[in-house]
């Protein structure tokens, strides 16, 4: 048998190989490495999420009272921002700053502060801010959305995430803002 073919033969028979063994280890784990399902540890000071602000491109925010999506096409260009009202009020579309109104920093790069147990949550942040999702523009798939939560007297802001809950140093102002659709993130 001629040596060229043996050298493709054996190169194609080991990419084969590979080829079922992924296929069989991906059906076995269903694609998911196991997850514990204690609490994940995150120490105060880490980056929770952190995305350059040009390169965002889409922030949706869903609250109780609103949905608001904010979208572009390039980085760095304004908004396009649509805002759909739970309470049957017409539906908003505006376009805002790069910057969100000065919001964006706040969401795009979010740090850890203390670490909050589960047992803790409910009592200490009784209310739901809303969800939060940020899609920048390398992002194939979507980072699941981020619950937020603050204190009675919203001196605090909470981010539930994946097996995590932690204080963040975003304000509940933030988030008034946001809920003010068009009104006051387009001056």
């Amino acid at each position: 048998m001629n040596p060229t073919l043996k050298r493709y033969g054996a190169c194609g028979l080991v990419f084969v190989a590979g080829l079922l063994a992924g296929t069989v280890l991906d059906q076995l784990g269903n694609g998911r490495w196991p997850v514990d399902d204690r609490q994940r540890q995150i120490s105060p000071g880490s980056e929770i999420r952190s995305i350059l602000d040009d390169e965002v491109m889409l922030l949706s925010y869903r609250s109780a009272s609103l949905t608001l999506t904010a979208q572009r096409a390039r980085p760095g260009d304004r908004f396009a921002l649509q805002v759909s009202h739970a309470d049957g009020r017409p539906a908003e579309q505006c376009l805002v700053s790069p910057d969100l109104a000065g919001l964006l920093p706040g969401f795009s790069t979010l740090v850890a502060g203390q670490e909050i147990e589960a047992a803790r949550l409910s009592s200490e942040f009784p209310l739901r801010l809303g969800s939060l999702e940020i899609r920048d523009r390398i992002d194939n798939e979507p980072m699941p959305p981020m619950n937020f939560f603050t204190t009675a007297e919203r001196t605090a802001v909470a981010l539930v995430g994946d097996g995590y809950s932690v204080e963040v140093a975003t304000s509940g102002k933030a988030f008034d803002k946001l809920a003010g659709g068009c009104e006051t993130l387009a001056r």
